[in-house]
């Protein structure tokens, strides 16, 4: 951002030099527009390459303030300009005019503020599931790593409105704020709040007060890394049983298990269907958890055979990638 603040300035002074120029030297020699924009060329650069016009005292000293003028500028950007290539922030400001470009094209995409261990666990499972989304950090070293893995990066703070803006926060679907401090997410959450209104958002929080007050500027869920943790290093001294079996059932050996949403479209295989009729666990070998119903938003558990699916309803299945695709292609086969 500062450096594309020198450039602009540097050619804002350039342009206004010109302008100076040429309307003193029509003004003070009496020439026309194209005699005036060559005597201010050629004053500036210290070329003195064949004068027009009838000279002055006025004019004279027009032209040394020009000359001392043109030296400082141009001295300045030549200055400007070699030190940012030695250092490659030209090569900085190009890919951030094209990563811009990328952002600008996304819809629906998610935004990640932070640059902590806890984002990267975010930013490597979003990358991982080929989802559309950007980073927002102001750490330099952590803007260089992610633009070299091809992740679309926004230099800046979030609690800033207009670093938002260039994350696409108007076109976004959710946001995930794992800023450092209650402060921080509690300022991020609102922004991007007043700024979206539909925006799904995630926080997280640092004390139980931190997640009342995130809650109440906006978020729609908060989550404590610390409490998370604590409470997993609880139940595995209390329970290890139960953690051993939860941990086989999402992971056995090299064979990785997931869950995930699956839901039920207009004109899709499951429409109308029981969970009988649907024959998931033999089609694709899913096991299906629970049910998010449209009509009340309850969440069943273990559904009945018997349970009708409605579109709008969302099935939260348990098992490998490939087979959460082979479902989702059963439900859109026929659309």
């Amino acid at each position: 951002m500062e450096d594309q603040r020198k450039l602009k300035f540097i050619l804002f002074s350039f342009i206004l030099l010109l302008a100076v120029g040429v309307i003193g030297y029509m003004n003070l020699l009496k020439v026309n527009f194209v005699d005036a924009l060559y005597m201010t060329v050629i004053t500036i650069s210290t070329v003195g390459f064949g004068e027009v016009g009838d000279k002055n005292t006025q004019s004279e000293i027009f032209s040394v303030l020009m000359i001392f003028l043109g030296v400082g500028i141009v001295g300045y950007a030549f200055t400007t300009v070699v030190a940012m290539f030695v250092e490659g922030k030209v090569v900085d400001l190009w890919k951030g005019r094209k990563m811009n470009r990328k952002i600008s094209a996304l819809r629906d995409h998610y935004i990640i503020c932070g640059s902590g261990e806890l984002a990267a666990v975010i930013i490597k499972k979003f990358a991982d599931e080929k989802l559309d989304f950007v980073v927002v950090t102001d750490q330099r070293e952590d803007l260089n790593q992610y633009s070299t893995h091809h992740i679309l990066v926004v230099e800046g703070q979030s609690t800033e409105e207009s670093v938002l803006m260039q994350a696409g926060i108007l076109r976004a679907k959710g946001l995930i704020s794992t800023l450092d401090t209650e402060i921080d997410n509690i300022v991020t959450v609102l922004t991007a709040r007043n700024l979206n209104p539909t925006v799904y958002i995630i926080a997280n929080s640092i004390t139980q007060s931190g997640s009342e007050k995130l809650l109440k500027v906006g978020a729609n869920k908060t989550l404590s890394a610390t409490e998370i943790s604590g409470m997993r290093m609880a139940a595995l001294m209390i329970k290890p049983n139960i953690i051993s079996f939860l941990d086989v059932v999402t992971k056995m050996g090299n064979m990785e298990f997931d869950l995930e949403e699956v839901m039920v479209k207009h004109g899709s295989y499951l429409e109308n269907k029981t969970l009988l009729e649907a024959e998931i666990p033999r089609k694709t070998g899913l096991i299906v958890l629970a049910i998010k119903k449209k009509s009340d938003g309850e969440m069943l558990y273990n559904p009945p055979v018997q349970y009708r699916f409605q579109i709008g309803d969302v099935l939260i299945v348990l098992g490998r990638e490939d087979q959460v695709d082979q479902l989702k292609h059963l439900g859109n086969e026929m659309r």
